[in-house]
């Protein structure tokens, strides 16, 4: 028997594309990351406030799923001190959105979510990106405000 890779071989990832085609959301692509972990990055991306922001769904063999939200790269570097500072209270204010930024200067926001494989459930991950839309629907100009203001 010929051995599975890609999503068959990460039994999260394969309820993920499942519950995806029995429900006819088609916003996904999907990429298989060759490493230990069998990564598969299901990528799409959220609107708000008139902005495209790429998203991603990690899954892989580990407990945890990273749902990764990129709200904005290129910050200046004369900007970093004042933003983590603020991306920090952020952290604080919420406890699902975890923020942060890159040396590079691209700032992300996390929403990690524990599973084990038999407890894996894609409604909580489509509730979860629900509530990602609903956020940055409430926030995001504030956070606009702050890096650019």
């Amino acid at each position: 028997m010929a051995e599975k890779t890609g999503v068959e071989s990460n039994e999260k990832a394969l309820k993920f594309q499942e519950f995806l085609m029995e429900n006819d959301i088609r916003a996904f692509s999907t990429e298989t990351v060759d490493d230990d972990k069998l990564t598969v990055i299901f990528r799409s991306r959220i609107e708000t406030d008139g902005q495209i922001l790429p998203m991603a769904i990690f899954i892989d063999t580990s407990i945890f799923v990273v749902v990764r939200t990129q709200i904005i790269k290129n910050i200046p570097e004369d900007k970093h001190e004042k933003l983590r500072t603020y991306l920090n209270e952020l952290n604080e204010r919420f406890k699902l959105f975890k923020y942060y930024l890159r040396e590079d200067g691209t700032i992300y926001m996390d929403v990690t979510l524990p599973y084990l494989d038999e407890g894996f459930d894609p409604k909580m991950v489509q509730l979860t990106l629900s509530l990602i839309v609903q956020h940055f629907a409430s926030i995001y100009a504030e956070i606009m405000e702050h890096i650019w203001g």
